[in-house]
């Protein structure tokens, strides 16, 4: 059970890879899209700016549930054991705390938002709330499977 856990771990982190690859493939391709066509054929692309913002915020919240983030080492490497484990508890609880806390009030703004359009775009601005909603729960969930698992390997080997 451990192992197939583990696996899905690597293919949940295979796939925020790829998604985050794609988005910034994506936002490159709308911004050089943007500038070729208001510096070198003369005609502004308007949705072009709404765009690349609403894909950039897509793209750093799918990439940060994927980011190692900063944490203090030295303190956890000489506590003993068990209050290593918890303290890598404690930070679980507040990261999951902080970002339900962000979850709730993104899911606040999709409903505040309901009725609003990007002015070029024609889209609801909901898809950018969404964003907040669909990375934080991206996030807990591999806070909470590198809680049940412990790192990964290639964290582990790391100086």
């Amino acid at each position: 059970m451990i192992a197939s856990a583990r696996a899905a771990r690597r293919l949940i982190g295979r796939l925020l890879d790829v998604a985050a690859a794609l988005l910034l493939f994506a936002v490159l391709c709308v911004t050089c899209a943007q500038v070729a066509a208001r510096y070198l054929l003369g005609v502004p692309m308007p949705w072009g700016e709404e765009l690349t913002r609403l894909l950039f915020v897509w793209l750093v919240l799918i990439a940060a549930a994927r980011a190692r983030h900063m944490r203090i080492d030295p303190v956890a490497a000489a506590a003993l054991p068990g209050l290593a484990r918890a303290l890598r508890l404690l930070a679980a609880a507040l990261g999951v705390a902080l970002l339900g806390l962000l979850a709730w009030k993104g899911v606040g703004l999709i409903e505040l938002t309901a009725h609003d359009r990007y002015t070029a775009l024609g889209l609801s601005l909901q898809y950018l709330y969404a964003a907040v909603v669909v990375g934080t729960a991206l996030w807990i969930a591999v806070i909470l499977l590198d809680l049940a698992l412990g790192p990964e390997e290639d964290e582990r080997r790391a100086p």
